[in-house]
C-alpha cells in the first residue's frame, strides 16, 4: 500500500503539470492568460516563488514527498536558486555581448544576526552619506569586509537603491563599488560602448550581473521550518488562503464519511436481500420486473436524480424535505434532539442519491453470484438431501455467493467517498468533494493532491477489507 500510494503521488502530480494552462495564472484568478500589466507579472512571479512553482518539477515533487522541506526556509543542508534575480546578455551594436543582472533588493543571508544586520544597517547609512566624510566611509566600509560573504546582501540592496536616481549618486555609486570589489576580488571591464549608451548603470548590472553568476543565484535555506512532506503527513496549505489542507480535509471528512458509510450500510442492507429474492424468484414475472426496475435505476445520472429529488420534495414540489446544505441557518441555537433531527431531515435526500446506484448495481451482482453457486453439486446434493430451499439458500449458498460482492466493496467505499462531488454540489454540502471540486477550480496543486491521494488509499484500504472478508465467509479462503 506503501509505494502504491506514492505511485499515485507521482500519478497526479505528473498530471497536474501536464494539464494546459499555468497553475500560477489560474490560482491568481487571471485565468490562462498572461496580465500585460508590468505588476500583474509581478504579483505572478512572487506567486510562483513563494509557493515553489519556479523550481524543476523534481524538486518540487520531492519536496512534497518529504521529510525534508527545501523551501527556503527549509532544511539548511539544502540551497534554494532566487529565480527572481535575472541575467541577460546584452548585445552591442559592435556585435559583442556582455552579461548583466537585474538590480534587486538582496536579502541577508540566512544566519544572519540581528546584532550584524544592525550593525550592517548602520555602515551603509554612513556611505549613503554624502557629507559624512572619507574617516566615517572609510570606516564603514571596512566594517562591511570583515563580515566578507555576508555583508554583501547589504551592499547590493544599497547599489540598486541608488540606481533609481543615478544622476545624483554617481559618489555613493563609486563608494559601494569599490566595496564590492575589495570584498570580491573582482575588477570589473565596463564596455565603452555600454557606458555611453546607459552610464553608470551599465556599471551597475555589472556587478548585478556578476554577482548572480558567482553564488548569488542560490543561498543555504535557514533552517527555520527543517521538516514537512507527505511522509510526515503534511499535506501543506491552500495556496490563496494560507489554510492547512489536513485540517480542512479532515473537517470536510467529517461531513463526507458519516453520510457515505450510512449509504454502502444501505446499499448492502437492501442489495443481499433484493439479490436473493430475485434468485428465488428466478423466471417468475415479479423476477422481471424487479430487474427492469434496478436496471432503470442504475441507469438514472447521479445529477438528475437529486434535481428531480429536489424537485419533487423540496419547497417547488411536496415541500417536505429541506434540500440545501445539512442545517437550517439557526441549527446552532437548536437543543440537541432538535438539532439532531434538523440534521436526519437535511441528510435524508443525500443519502438517497448517493445509495440508489449502489444498491442497484449490488443486488444484480449478488444475483448472478447466487445463481452459480446454486448451480454447484454441493447444492444439488444439499436439496437431494430434503433440506428446504430456506436452508439451501441461507446456510449453503450464501456464504459463497458473497465473494464478488464482497469484492465490489474495494471500488464502492472509494467512489462513495470520494466521487461524492456530483451529489455535494447539488446539495450544496460542504463534505470533501465539494472541497475537491474547488481545488479544481482553483488550480490548488495541495487541495487536488491531497483529496486524490485520499481516495487513492480508500481504494486499497477497500481491497484490504475484502481480502479479509473473504476469509470470514468463505471457509476455503484462509489467510496464512
Amino acid at each position: 500500500m506503501i509505494p502504491t500510494t506514492f505511485g499515485v503521488a507521482f500519478v497526479v502530480f505528473s498530471l497536474f503539470h501536464l494539464a494546459p494552462g499555468d497553475p500560477a495564472l489560474v490560482m491568481m484568478g487571471t485565468g490562462g492568460e498572461m496580465n500585460q500589466n508590468s505588476d500583474g507579472e509581478s504579483r505572478v512571479e512572487t506567486f510562483r516563488r513563494e509557493h515553489g512553482l519556479d523550481r524543476s518539477l523534481p524538486v518540487q515533487f520531492l519536496n512534497y514527498i518529504g521529510p525534508f522541506n527545501l523551501s527556503r526556509d527549509g532544511h539548511p543542508w539544502f540551497s534554494t536558486p532566487y529565480t527572481e534575480r535575472v541575467t541577460e546578455e546584452v548585445e552591442l551594436e559592435s556585435g559583442k555581448t556582455v552579461l548583466e543582472g537585474e538590480p534587486m533588493p538582496i536579502l541577508f543571508l540566512p544566519g544572519t544576526t540581528e546584532v550584524d544586520r544592525t550593525a550592517m544597517g548602520d555602515a551603509i547609512a554612513v556611505l549613503e552619506d554624502d557629507e559624512a566624510g572619507e574617516e566615517a566611509w572609510s570606516q564603514a566600509g571596512e566594517a562591511l569586509v570583515a563580515m566578507g560573504e555576508g555583508g554583501l546582501p547589504a551592499l547590493f540592496t544599497s547599489l540598486d537603491s541608488v540606481a533609481l536616481n543615478m544622476d545624483r549618486g554617481g559618489a555613493r555609486i563609486d563608494r559601494i563599488t569599490a566595496l564590492l570589489a575589495k570584498s570580491m576580488g573582482h575588477t570589473p571591464t565596463i564596455s565603452v560602448e555600454r557606458e555611453l549608451a546607459i552610464g553608470q548603470g551599465a556599471l551597475i548590472r555589472h556587478w548585478f550581473g556578476y554577482y548572480y553568476e558567482n553564488g548569488g543565484f542560490r543561498v543555504k535555506n535557514t533552517g527555520e521550518d527543517k521538516w514537512g512532506g507527505l511522509l510526515l503527513l503534511d499535506l501543506g496549505d491552500e495556496m490563496q488562503s494560507k489554510e492547512s489542507v489536513g485540517a480542512e480535509l479532515w473537517l470536510r471528512l467529517q461531513v463526507t464519511v458519516p453520510l457515505s458509510l450510512i449509504s454502502v450500510f444501505l446499499s448492502y442492507l437492501i442489495a443481499l436481500p433484493l439479490g436473493i429474492f430475485s434468485v428465488r424468484k428466478q423466471g417468475t414475472a415479479l423476477d422481471g420486473f424487479l430487474t427492469v426496475v434496478l436496471f432503470v435505476l442504475y441507469s438514472i445520472p447521479t445529477f438528475w436524480a437529486g434535481l428531480m429529488l429536489i424537485l419533487a420534495f423540496g419547497a417547488t414540489g411536496l415541500d417536505w424535505l429541506p434540500v440545501l446544505g445539512l442545517h437550517d441557518k439557526d441549527a446552532a441555537s437548536l437543543g440537541k434532539i432538535a438539532w439532531a433531527w434538523d440534521l436526519f431531515l437535511h441528510s435524508i435526500l443525500p443519502i438517497a442519491t448517493l445509495t440508489y446506484g449502489s444498491f442497484a448495481y449490488l443486488s444484480r451482482q449478488m444475483r448472478a453470484g447466487m445463481l452459480d453457486v446454486i448451480r454447484q453439486d454441493y447444492i444439488r446434493t444439499a436439496r437431494a438431501k430434503g433440506m428446504s430451499e430456506r436452508v439451501v439458500i441461507y446456510k449453503h449458498a450464501l456464504r459463497n455467493s458473497m465473494i464478488p460482492v464482497i469484492t465490489l466493496l474495494a471500488s464502492i467505499l472509494p467512489i462513495l467517498i470520494g466521487g461524492s462531488v456530483i451529489v455535494e454540489k447539488v446539495f450544496n454540502i460542504p463534505g470533501m468533494g465539494m472541497y475537491a471540486f474547488e481545488g479544481l477550480l482553483r488550480r490548488d496543486f495541495n487541495i487536488i493532491m491531497a483529496t486524490t491521494l485520499f481516495v487513492g488509499v480508500m481504494t486499497q484500504f477497500g481491497i484490504l477489507m475484502s481480502d479479509i472478508t473473504y476469509s470470514l465467509v468463505d471457509p476455503r479462503i484462509r489467510n496464512e
